[in-house]
């Protein structure tokens, strides 16, 4: 890793993800109306890992409605999780944002709303993303990160690409990437 790749893993406040082809594996059944998706465990458990350390959570979607329905049921299921925030236990991780309808420039702006939000900004932010949908935010965060199977466009801009794709641990791998960069022993944070 370099020197400016660490520099920016170090100021990470915040990490904003794509949903198909990051946190799915970009692949749906064509004869299905609504689809199926599949995630990776792995994945949910990179997302308690960043939450873990204190970095704040946004997932950003093209999808709505229906097939918006699985990534909805997740966040709420991670936001109910019992490390998470809650009236009774004030100390617990933030709560991941998720943002529905959202492409291209759409996830720009869902961004700046959210960074304002959570009191950051890009220059402390990190995206992964995987297509040409996601170029728009690729060119506005500090940290830029892809999986494996994403386009060669937006692995070749990434300061990460991970080893595993996308809905197969990609988003752990990122974990692991800025725990090990940030001298961080993962065996000392809570799983969930």
């Amino acid at each position: 890793m370099n020197e400016e790749t660490q520099g920016l893993i170090q100021a990470i406040k915040a990490i904003i993800f794509d949903v198909d082809g990051v946190l799915t594996d970009n692949t749906v059944p064509f004869e299905r109306e609504k689809g199926t998706r599949y995630r990776s465990y792995y994945d949910g458990q990179g997302t308690s890992l960043l939450r873990a350390v204190g970095i704040r959570l946004c997932f950003i979607t093209n999808e709505k409605g229906e097939s918006a329905a699985g990534i909805e049921d997740l966040i709420k299921k991670l936001n109910n999780l019992p490390s998470s925030r809650r009236e009774d236990s004030p100390n617990g991780w933030e709560h991941i944002k998720l943002y529905t309808g959202m492409g291209g420039d759409k996830k720009v702006v869902a961004a700046e709303e959210w960074l304002t939000e959570v009191g950051t900004s890009f220059d402390e932010c990190g995206f992964m993303g995987d297509d040409l949908v996601d170029l728009a935010l690729m060119r506005r965060v500090a940290f830029r990160a892809a999986p494996i199977s994403g386009e060669e466009v937006i692995k070749k801009m990434s300061h990460f690409v991970s080893s595993r794709p996308g809905g197969h641990g990609a988003i752990r791998d990122l974990a692991n990437f800025i725990l090990t960069a940030r001298g961080i022993d993962p065996t000392t944070l809570p799983p969930q």
